[in-house]
């Protein structure tokens, strides 16, 4: 039986103006793995959790999550959830309640 994937990435390209930062990329990550993105600063690794979390759109190539096309769907319709780096973050929540607070806004 084979594992379902649940994020992949199908030639997705990403272009700020002329500059192309991700080229034609295909990414798989199977439903219940974990997936670390290495390389240099400045190599795209952000922007392609941009581009699955639904914070920036792909020039060209489509977005699955659980086997789903989300390509255009809105931030809201992808049921997935972005914790940011640094910024981003409430002062006044802990460390918790920041990790935790996409599920709530989902009800989970």
């Amino acid at each position: 039986m084979s594992q379902k994937n649940f994020v992949e990435l199908r030639n997705v390209t990403k272009r700020f103006g002329s500059n192309t930062v991700i080229d034609n990329i295909n990414l798989t990550i199977p439903q219940g793995q974990m997936v670390t993105l290495l390389g240099p600063s400045g190599c795209g690794k952000t922007t392609i959790l941009r581009l699955v979390a639904g914070l920036e759109k792909p020039s060209e190539g489509q977005i699955f999550i659980d086997g789903e096309d989300v390509t255009h769907r809105s931030i809201q319709q992808r049921d997935i959830c972005m914790v940011f780096q640094s910024y981003a973050l409430f002062p006044h929540m802990s460390l918790g309640d920041n990790v935790g607070y996409g599920l709530k806004m989902l009800g989970a």
